[in-house]
């Protein structure tokens, strides 16, 4: 009976490695990466309607008066997007009320047009830029029982900055220095130089 028990237990040890190799390995679930969701990039290529709202003020020379008012107008562009930096054009019209009444007499730029180049680095959300080009004044003089309307050309300068609300809107803030050299009718000989800044919003086609 020993002698039986001891071949039992040999054969049990001889056998367990058959049945270890038998064991299942665990099985490993596969890891899935989560996508990454990309930002779409912004784009401001395109073009835009709009209309501002600000605030200016205005002197002549060499006789020094000085005009300051309000003004509301309507714009359009268009604007390429060449990567970091952005090129385009905008074409802008205001009615004014940048005036100074002297002694019953007024003088009020009644309203400006303006045709503009804009230059300006892409920041994504945001876009800074200067401006330069051409402008004409209505130049109104105004006392009792007398009117005279002048228009006259000059350059403007000046820049801002928009920033993209959404795809299509887009608001901002724009500075612009005006010149007009030798004035003319009831103005003859003056120069004059204003200053605005205004509050814009835009939609983009």
């Amino acid at each position: 009976m020993k002698k039986y028990l001891n071949t039992v237990a040999i054969s049990s040890l001889l056998a367990a490695p058959a049945f270890a190799g038998n064991l299942q390995e665990p099985s490993v679930e596969p890891i899935i990466a989560t996508p990454v969701q990309v930002q779409p990039i912004s784009d401001w290529t395109g073009f835009y309607l709009g209309a501002q709202l600000g605030y200016g003020d205005a002197w002549t020379s060499p006789v020094g008066v000085a005009l300051d008012g309000g003004f509301a107008g309507v714009h359009a562009g268009y604007l390429h997007d060449f990567g970091d930096f952005v090129l385009g054009g905008e074409l802008d019209y205001d009615r004014s009320d940048i005036s100074q009444n002297l002694g019953g007499t007024e003088l009020k730029i009644d309203k400006v047009a303006r045709l503009k180049l804009i230059g300006g680095y892409d920041l994504g959300k945001g876009l800074v830029y200067a401006t330069a080009g051409v402008f004409n004044g209505n130049l109104k003089v105004s006392e009792p029982g007398f009117s005279e309307s002048d228009d006259d050309n000059g350059w403007v300068l000046g820049g801002g900055y928009k920033h993209k609300f959404s795809e299509n809107w887009i608001g901002g803030v724009e500075a612009l220095h005006h010149k007009i050299s030798d004035l003319g009718g009831e103005l003859d000989g003056l120069d004059l130089k204003a200053t605005t800044i205004s509050a814009r919003i835009s939609y983009k086609f």
